[in-house]
């Protein structure tokens, strides 16, 4: 009780709080100072706080409420649906594609703690972590000078390796997904710490979407040997053994995990659709994009 009484209300008055600013995030484009502005608020004020509540609601010492299924819907629809549509979520990228993305990002980069290992403290993965990049730079940076220190490409390459071998995948956030192009940090993600990640497997797809990427898990059954290697790996439950191979049985998100633990190099990362337009000259969105709500594709499974 004393839980639900401190909790609920909290929830009540963010999730109407948060409303201006998802209205903001329609309305303009990542040149814009008020995105800057917002961005710089969300990162300074909101964003360990909002980590660290869904932390406890979903998996932490407030789990008991967070079970509570008129609640649990009440957050899901009045504060994790608007977030994971207008204000924020990501998409998982390969390891060899993020490493290209890195040498691709123009402007200068930045490493600083994960939020949402500060956030719950629940976590044992290494805490510098987050690499912010183009407004995500001025914003975190401006915001926690003391977290976040400037660094070379050849280092954030070296961070995203060093994830990479300890099994954890990475993933592209996105402020203001409506328009898709507002990429702010790379973050190297676990499945026991990920908040975002969290979110989207307990509370699904619809209401915290997750953005598929551009790659799906396609196998050669020949060279299967049903080893499960790929099976254990997958944080997205995408990979099915039939009794014969494995396969990829559900919707694939392209984080290619499953791929690089295969012995066998049965698995390869099948390019199934194209990345979005590049920027414009003036660094906005390219001629004739239109912002919208995000729209999952159809399951990319084998």
């Amino acid at each position: 009780m004393t839980v639900a009484s401190s909790a609920f209300p909290w929830a009540l008055a963010l999730s109407f709080s948060l409303w201006p600013l998802f209205a903001a995030h329609v309305l303009i484009s990542e040149r814009s100072r008020l995105r800057r502005l917002l961005l710089f608020i969300f990162a300074r004020y909101l964003e360990v706080p909002l980590l660290k509540a869904s932390y406890f609601l979903l998996r932490g010492k407030w789990k008991r409420l967070g079970s509570v299924r008129p609640f649990r819907s009440f957050l899901s629809f009045c504060l994790v649906r608007p977030f994971g549509y207008l204000g924020d979520t990501a998409k998982p990228v390969p390891y060899g594609e993020i490493l290209d993305y890195i040498d691709a990002t123009e402007g200068p980069i930045a490493v600083g703690p994960c939020r949402c290992r500060i956030g719950h403290g629940a976590c044992e993965h290494p805490l510098e972590t987050d690499i912010v990049i183009r407004t995500g730079y001025n914003a975190w940076t401006k915001a926690f000078p003391r977290d976040y220190r400037t660094i070379t490409r050849d280092e954030a390459k070296n961070i995203v390796t060093r994830c990479h071998g300890l099994g954890m995948m990475h993933m592209i956030f996105i402020h203001c997904p409506v328009n898709l192009y507002n990429e702010y940090v790379i973050c190297n993600c676990c499945t026991c710490g990920c908040v975002p990640y969290i979110i989207n497997r307990d509370l699904g797809q619809r209401n915290y979407p997750l953005i598929d990427g551009y790659y799906m898990a396609v196998t050669d059954a020949r060279k299967c040997t049903g080893c499960w290697k790929c099976v254990e790996v997958c944080p997205f439950d995408a990979r099915v053994y039939d009794g014969k191979a494995s396969m990829t049985g559900r919707n694939c998100y392209g984080c290619g995990l499953c791929s690089y633990a295969c012995p066998e190099g049965a698995i390869t990362m099948k390019k199934i659709r194209e990345p979005l337009p590049p920027r414009g000259d003036d660094g906005d969105w390219p001629h004739g994009h239109r912002p919208g709500l995000y729209k999952r594709h159809k399951p990319y499974i084998e």
